[in-house]
């Protein structure tokens, strides 16, 4: 009885879906499309949308910036130097959104954030499936050093399907830069309609050959 007992909750256990992982390597991420520099914006101030390339769209809190060249990080050293980046408001949010009807198996990008001293501050990586829901949030800090320059830590979440909509990264002062996500699919109904569009487009084809 008590074997049958263990079986059954492993069994159940195989067949929950599996909790992402927090990855703190660009490599971690799985056939990666080309990351996003912001190398070609220049101090756009905006709360979006506005789109940033590979069809991902921009939204962020008041006072973030596209294409930002200059941040003092406090204990965390600074950010700049003929580099661009994203940076955030005071304590804000900055998200990254696929296309309608695509989704990613995991996504992240390198990121630092005001430290000062006595208040070191934590930052919120999540992200996001259908209807803007959150799949999964995880907290943690970045210590650079206060001479750091261009420091960071990767951070991104790494799902076993592809379910991630958006990821967001939250803090004070956030900044973030190669921004990655792993290839994007189309959700089973879109990818069905694909299907159904070539399928019927060879149909023709075939008609007008004939």
């Amino acid at each position: 009885m008590k074997l049958r007992f263990i079986a059954a909750a492993l069994a159940l256990a195989a067949a929950l879906p599996a909790h992402a992982v927090l990855v703190n390597n660009a490599a971690a991420i799985p056939s990666p499309i080309p990351a996003i520099n912001f190398d070609a914006f220049d101090g756009l101030i905006t709360t979006g949308p506005e789109p940033v390339g590979n069809g991902i769209m921009f939204t962020g809190d008041q006072g973030s910036e596209l294409g930002a060249f200059i941040a003092d990080l406090g204990n965390n050293g600074l950010w700049g130097a003929g580099n661009s980046f994203v940076a955030g408001g005071a304590i804000g949010e900055l998200r990254f959104t696929l296309a309608d009807g695509f989704f990613s198996s995991g996504g992240g990008a390198l990121v630092n954030h005001v430290s000062v001293p006595g208040f070191p501050f934590s930052m919120v990586i999540s992200a996001y499936g259908e209807n803007n829901q959150i799949i999964e949030t995880h907290t943690f800090s970045v210590s650079t050093g206060v001479n750091s320059l261009n420091q960071g830590l990767f951070a991104g979440i790494v799902r076993p399907q592809a379910d991630i909509r958006a990821i967001s990264f939250k803090g004070n002062s956030v900044v973030l830069d190669n921004l990655v996500f792993a290839t994007p699919v189309p959700e089973p109904g879109t990818a069905a309609l694909m299907l159904a569009g070539l399928a019927v487009a060879g149909f023709m084809a075939g008609r007008r050959r004939g």
